[in-house]
């Protein structure tokens, strides 16, 4: 059993949202953010987006597995480059991508680029995707330091891509949910603005399972994003998750 709220806003410096989410009413959930100018990003996270939900939709639940799950992103990838060819206006255009799905209280999902799939559980915050991004290539190397992360001239660079090249390398992973964990969806528009002891407060601060808490933990989390000079377009959704037992 689970509850949901979702949002995608602009920021305070973009004029465009690239950023797209599904609906929250769920089995799965989907988030991407585009790129390649105002018009091929947005052009790309709605398109990978809406063309993950058509080849979702109508499965039940427990038919969609991570492998479903990264056939869903490889066709999503399909579609962009297939505009691409249609359109050279459109030729940079890319998004990151995450989809997940519940079912019988696992996890699965899929998941592109840098945009985040968190969960939450008895105040320790866990990130379950690797971000495909320039800066962690260094982290990883030890060339850089978590703090020099954030600062770095190349943060915004991702090394991989939905809708860049044919052959799409899709990370996929399952877990066995905890009763009365929180999933956080996210794009860099969040992550890049406030740090991980920022979202542990503000994840902290929800107490009862109730959408309205919910909604008001979203927006908080919004509005630390905004207070922090939201350069970026910011897209989430939350997820209450817990046992039905």
């Amino acid at each position: 059993m689970f509850i949901t709220y979702g949002d995608s806003r602009i920021g305070l410096i973009r004029k465009v949202n690239e950023d797209y989410i599904s609906d929250c009413t769920g089995p799965y959930f989907i988030v991407a953010d585009g790129m390649g100018g105002y018009v091929g990003g947005q052009v790309a996270s709605h398109l990978a987006v809406d063309t993950t939900v058509d080849f979702l939709e109508g499965m039940s639940s427990e038919d969609i597995t991570e492998k479903v799950l990264s056939e869903s992103v490889q066709r999503a990838n399909e579609s962009i480059l297939k505009k691409k060819k249609e359109n050279s206006e459109l030729s940079d255009m890319g998004t990151t991508m995450i989809v997940a799905v519940i079912e019988s209280g696992q996890l699965h999902w899929a998941h592109v680029g840098d945009s985040r799939l968190y969960t939450f559980h008895n105040g320790q915050l866990t990130q379950l995707t690797k971000d495909h991004s320039f800066v962690m290539e260094l982290l990883e190397k030890g060339t850089i330091t978590e703090e020099e992360v954030r600062c770095h001239p190349r943060k915004n660079e991702i090394t991989r891509a939905v809708g860049v090249k044919k052959d799409l390398k899709v990370d996929t992973g399952s877990i066995e949910l905890q009763s009365g964990t929180l999933l956080l969806l996210c794009t860099d528009g969040l992550t890049g603005m406030i740090d991980e002891k920022q979202i542990i407060h503000i994840l902290s601060e929800y107490k009862s399972s109730t959408r309205k808490n919910l909604i008001a933990c979203g927006e908080n989390l919004f509005a630390a994003t905004y207070a922090a000079g939201a350069r970026d377009n910011v897209s989430l959704i939350l997820i209450d998750y817990w046992s039905g037992e």
